[in-house]
């Protein structure tokens, strides 16, 4: 083994064994590592206004604090007109909930009676049923009953544990704001002066990467769930704020926002209005908003920046959440992106090589020297 190579070995498996070791403090301390990765999540966010104030000769503290607090007010405002309006609608959703229950019970017992499975049909039929299965199954729930009732009494102090933990993240978001070009640069004078400028540009890559990515779907999906709810309620189905604000939150997923809205919003408007009318109000509702993301919102708030595909996106978070749970949910992006970003590389590094090109002369015809072998 050559030098060179016994020293790249080195270097390799020094980053892996850094890389677990970092991975098993996240996990250990997985409160503290939640509430950072937020934090740092808000301050990459929110770094480009603060970053552009600076530009103008505005000190970054305040800069930084400027922002900081204007969103903080924004999101208390917006909280505010929004709380009181979804308590409202399910104040109102709760008296006539079993309205609802009863369309639910009519359209299974006729999907049953059409694949001849055989249910109760009313409660005399459906009570003795449920105290059977009730009293067979209590040996079973003893268990999991005791472990409720064990952890009801630390309920109070992981609420407490909590809001501290949030009140914390715009703080530490400030200050990480305040300092982030210093932890850029750094970080930059840890890396190796002969590996500097190689890295520094896929780290450049992975930025567009994530740049892309958060904060282009973060500032769709805000959009998404305005649109979805105004469209819900001037169509007037139950629940129009909670549906839309849901429906835009969950398109972060992709598929799941656009599939959640049509069905809840399909099943509320058939429930309340009895007709497909309305149904196809809803639809045409969410094809609407889905052209206008498609077409006008992604090319202009996304650009021509590099994402994320949404499978893989989904396969990111799947395999993360089982990894590392909601930790792994947090690092799933950057980790990918990384990832992709290193494919590409190794792509690119392969078209270029003697592996995928025949070294063909300038004449188009094979070297002679690799003929006679």
């Amino acid at each position: 083994m050559t030098s060179g190579t016994r020293k790249t070995l080195v270097r390799v498996c020094a980053g892996l064994a850094f890389s677990l070791f970092v991975l098993w403090i996240m996990q250990a301390l997985e409160p503290v590592t939640t509430m950072l990765l937020v934090s740092l999540l808000v301050a990459y966010v929110l770094d480009p206004p603060v970053s552009k104030f600076e530009s103008l000769h505005v000190p970054r503290y305040i800069s930084s604090f400027l922002i900081i607090v204007s969103v903080f007010f924004f999101v208390t405002l917006l909280l505010l007109g929004l709380i009181p309006a979804i308590v409202r609608e399910l104040s109102d959703f709760a008296a006539i909930a079993p309205r609802y229950l009863a369309a639910f019970r009519d359209f299974a017992v006729a999907a049953a009676e059409r694949l001849d499975i055989q249910i109760p049909k009313d409660w005399d039929e459906l009570s003795p049923l449920l105290v059977e299965r009730l009293r067979a199954s209590l040996p079973s729930l003893a268990e999991p009953i005791g472990r409720v009732a064990s952890s009801a009494f630390k309920s109070a102090f992981n609420f407490i544990t909590a809001s501290l933990q949030v009140a914390m993240v715009p703080i530490i978001a400030y200050y990480l704001l305040v300092e982030f070009e210093a932890i850029r640069r750094g970080a930059s004078d840890l890396i190796p002066p002969y590996a500097r400028e190689p890295l520094m540009s896929k780290l450049r890559e992975i930025d567009q990467v994530l740049a892309a990515f958060i904060r282009g779907q973060l500032t769709i999906a805000a959009i998404l769930a305005v649109l979805y709810s105004i469209g819900f309620l001037v169509i007037g189905i139950d629940l129009a704020l909670v549906l839309g604000i849901l429906s835009g939150i969950l398109w972060i997923i992709p598929y799941l926002g656009t599939l959640f809205g049509l069905v809840a919003g399909s099943a509320m408007a058939l429930v309340k209005f009895g007709d497909l009318l309305h149904v196809l109000y809803i639809v045409g509702w969410i094809a609407l908003v889905q052209l206008l993301e498609a077409y006008v919102l992604t090319p202009r708030i996304v650009g021509k920046a590099v994402g994320l595909n949404p499978v893989v996106y989904i396969l990111a978070l799947i395999i993360g959440a089982n990894i590392l749970g909601f930790i792994g949910l947090l690092i799933a992006i950057p980790v990918t992106a990384v990832m992709m970003v290193l494919l590409r590389s190794l792509l690119k590094a392969y078209r270029e090589s003697y592996l995928y090109s025949d070294e063909r002369g300038d004449d188009g015809e094979i070297p002679s020297d690799r003929t006679s072998r």
